[in-house]
């Protein structure tokens, strides 16, 4: 059963390059990627939207190479914490 807030997906499933993997990836990123555009980009919203947990959700952002979701957090220097980069170096 699919929440509200997310479109009903279509009746017709077209195979990837007759691949079921790649059909069911593309279809699953597809799916997350209306769930963060109708949502505002609100991953908390989305992963309760989908069933699953916060952490599945990030996990799915990389493995489906989702971009322009990414977290607004910087690397240490971008952050204006220079002393951490230079115990990292």
């Amino acid at each position: 059963m699919i929440r509200s807030g997310v479109q009903q997906p279509s009746n017709q499933f077209v195979l990837v390059a007759g691949n079921l993997k790649d059909s069911v990836r593309a279809y699953e990123r597809s799916l997350i990627i209306d769930a963060l555009n109708v949502n505002g980009n609100d991953k908390r919203k989305v992963a309760k939207l989908l069933g699953i947990s916060l952490s599945s959700l990030y996990r799915k952002l990389r493995e489906l190479s989702i971009e322009g979701f990414e977290d607004n957090a910087k690397a240490p220097v971008e952050a204006g914490v220079p002393e951490v980069a230079e115990r990292l170096n």
